[in-house]
Parts: structure tokens; sequence; C-alpha cells
């Protein structure tokens, strides 16, 4: 049992949360759990690799972009908490927990994602262990897994720049935003599905409850539902761009 994937990336994962946990106490910054979440996914993925590597040839592809995605988020994470200090979300939790919030933080932050991390990136064990050659299935999964990641980026940089000039009260409503409330969101879910697309090519169609829950989580816990919670109150204009934009699916504004 110690010896099998699933215990070993369990492990890992946990060890990866421990660490982000002890880095967000020496910066005082609990942020730094967005930093170390990819990586649970890349740690994940070589481990599921170990006893056929060499990987395969989608085995290789899933594991380079799933690694450049890992480095640009955590790059970005790093970036914009350089200028503007710990993220809102977490400000509110630590706020809300009141004392022993770093105690708290370790299970309630950052072994829970670690947890959720191990979750997401089960389909990897299927993905990971794939031999043969690339189908055009797996085409259409990785041109998914692409659109995803280009809409993520290209929302990420234009969050990015607007943020420089806004004074916390204004609604970015141009390019990717004039189409979705958070089209960052939806690159991220269909990287996430896409990686299931891969894993079903290969047999593993039982594992679909790990992008179920990185939807229930952006939808409903982490995501889309505690960031509008307060949006209004913050953002005068946000109940009337709210009105006539999607939320999640990047589509032309009502009318």
């Amino acid at each position: 049992m110690l010896s099998h994937p699933f215990f070993l990336a369990l492990l890992c994962c946990a060890l990866i949360s421990v660490i982000a946990w002890a880095v967000s106490l020496a910066k005082r910054d609990a942020g730094v759990a967005d930093v170390f979440w990819p990586w649970l996914a890349v740690v994940s993925a070589l481990v599921y690799a170990k006893d056929t590597w060499p990987p395969g040839g989608i085995a290789w592809i899933t594991l380079v972009v799933i690694g450049i995605a890992a480095l640009r988020l955590s790059a970005m994470v790093i970036v914009r908490s350089a200028r503007t200090g710990e993220d809102r979300r977490y400000t509110e939790i630590r706020s809300g927990w009141g004392p022993g919030f770093g105690i708290k933080s370790l299970p309630g932050i950052f072994l829970l994602q670690g947890v959720m991390g191990f979750v997401a990136a089960i389909p990897l064990s299927v993905v990971m262990t794939r031999t043969g050659g690339l189908l055009w299935a797996d085409v259409l999964m990785l041109g998914l897994w692409l659109s995803g990641f280009v809409i993520q980026a290209v929302a990420d940089h234009q969050l990015a720049k607007f943020s420089k000039g806004d004074d916390g009260t204004g609604v970015l409503k141009t390019g990717l935003w004039r189409y979705s409330r958070h089209p960052n969101y939806f690159g991220e879910l269909c990287m996430a599905w896409s990686v299931f697309g891969l894993a079903l090519i290969g047999g593993g169609g039982w594992t679909v409850f790990a992008p179920l829950l990185m939807t229930w989580s952006i939808l409903r816990f982490t995501g889309v539902a505690r960031m509008e919670q307060a949006m209004p109150s913050r953002r005068p204009d946000y109940t009337a761009y709210a009105s006539v934009t999607s939320a999640l699916i990047p589509w032309p504004p009502r009318r």
C-alpha cells in the first residue's frame, strides 16, 4: 500500500502543502497557496509516470504542457503578490477566522488544497501510463487544452493591466472580460476537462469525478461564488455588468 502510486501522490501533495504553509507563515501571506497549487498536478504526474519511465508520447506532451502552465501561473501570482500583497480572498478568510489563523490555515487551506489537488490530478494516473501513438482524439483534447491555456493567460494579462490603473472600484468590461465575468476560470476548466479527455481515451472514464470536483470548486466554492459575493459592494457598476455578461462561458453580452 505504501508504494501504491495513489498513496505516493497523496503524500507528495501533502508535503508540498506543508511547505507552502511554512512559506506562508514566513511571508504572512496565505496567497502563497496559489503559487504552489499547479505543482500538485506536476508532481502527481511524475509519481504516476515513475513505473513506466520513460513515458509514452502523449504522457510526455501532457507533462510538458502542465509544467508550462504551472510555471506561468506561479510566476503570475508571485508578480501580482509583489505588487498588491495578499490576495483579497485570503485576507477575508484571515479576518473571518480571527486569532490563530496561522495554525488554522494548515488544515483549512493548505492541506485541504493538497487533497483537492491530488483528486483533481487523478486523471493523470491514466494519461501518464498510456502507450502507443498519438490519436486524432488526443489532438482534439490537446487543442482544447491549448485554447484554455491561451484564454486563461490572455485574461490574466488583461486583468493585470487593468488593475494597475484601478482604484478598487472599477469594473473590467473589455477584451475577454466583455464576454465572460470569469474567463480565466473558464480557461482553467477547459484545461481540466481536456486532461480528463486524454484519460478517457485511455480507458479512464472512471476519473470523471476529478473535473467535476474542479467545476464545482470553481463555480461554488473557491472561485466564482466567493468572488462575486462581495463584488457589488466594492464595485458599484458590477451589478449592471453582471446583468448582461455571462458568468463563465464566453458569450456575446445581453442587450
